[in-house]
């Protein structure tokens, strides 16, 4: 039994009819009757029964022409789902992405794109850290992810799209809330909080901080925890990147870190290397790639 026997058994039970059938399936009636025959012997049962120069299904034929139809449906939209990836910008396209894009960066893509490329994409966003993300890309959770670039990124192509400024932070009632800037080396003695080490942005303020005589506790996962418990306490400093993560905290100050570059942190459209992309992620990753993001869209501290 074969996919073409089963189009033309459905094709012979709508029009009950040989030569019509085989007329609309170009080919010839001898090769209908035999892939019919054969189908028929295959299944052990009769399928049509002649009336007059017609045929019509039997009780057997009518029973397995409902599996028939039912099948070859979900095979034609296997089909069409499969051409759909190669067919144009529509669809879906389920995107994971930290935090801190999310409320400035990321919208003002999407909407970009969907002004520019396509409105008729669905973008469906799930929030997480930078790790469990990749994780889930690799488990094909996701289409794409933004995310921090990770230590083994040898299955992922990584494009650049948004970085954050590293800036102490301080309680507007600690003595260093009354300046604007702040060096690393006068944080030397004082409780410095930041980022858990293991994460990419814990790693990299751990390698800024490993050429100062500057102790932190490393225990926190993003900026909202860290501005919490700046936003409480009057002596700690904070090191963490300029996000809205700290929108929330009033009390909160952040000082500009003198000598560290601006482009501190950075955030990739990351997919897996080797995986199939749809024509629809080619275009987003090829549109976000050039995107620039309108002023305000990303926060920046000015000295």
């Amino acid at each position: 039994m074969n996919l073409s026997q089963l189009y033309y058994f459905k094709k012979l039970a709508e029009l009950e009819h040989y030569t019509q059938a085989a007329k609309e399936l170009y080919i010839s009636q001898p090769a209908l009757s035999d892939a019919i025959h054969s189908l028929e012997n295959e299944l052990g049962v009769p399928l049509f029964q002649r009336v007059g120069r017609n045929v019509r299904l039997t009780k057997y034929g009518a029973e397995f022409n409902e599996y028939v139809k039912a099948g070859l449906q979900e095979i034609d939209n296997g089909v069409a789902k499969a051409k759909s990836y190669t067919a144009g910008t529509q669809g879906n396209l389920n995107l994971g992405a930290v935090f801190p894009v999310q409320g400035d960066y990321l919208p003002a893509l999407l909407n970009s794109f969907n002004e520019c490329v396509s409105d008729k994409v669905t973008f469906k966003l799930f929030q997480g850290f930078s790790l469990p993300l990749i994780d889930g890309l690799r488990r094909g959770e996701y289409d794409a992810v933004f995310a921090a670039r990770p230590a083994d990124a040898g299955d992922l192509d990584c494009i650049p799209v948004v970085s954050h400024e590293l800036v102490a932070v301080v309680n507007r009632k600690n003595e260093l809330a009354r300046r604007r800037t702040v060096a690393l080396g006068d944080l030397t003695g004082r409780t410095v909080i930041t980022y858990r080490s293991g994460t990419p942005i814990g790693n990299d303020v751990s390698a800024l901080l490993a050429d100062c005589e500057v102790a932190a506790d490393q225990v926190y996962e993003d900026e909202i925890s860290i501005g919490g418990a700046i936003a409480a306490d009057e002596r700690s400093v904070g090191l963490c990147t300029y996000t809205i993560g700290l929108a929330p905290y009033k009390n909160v100050k952040p000082l500009i870190l003198e000598g560290v570059p601006k482009e501190f942190h950075r955030i990739y459209l990351i997919t897996l290397k080797d995986d199939f992309h749809p024509f629809l992620l080619q275009e987003f990753m090829r549109y976000t790639a050039s995107f620039e993001p309108p002023e305000g869209a990303v926060p920046h501290l000015v000295a």
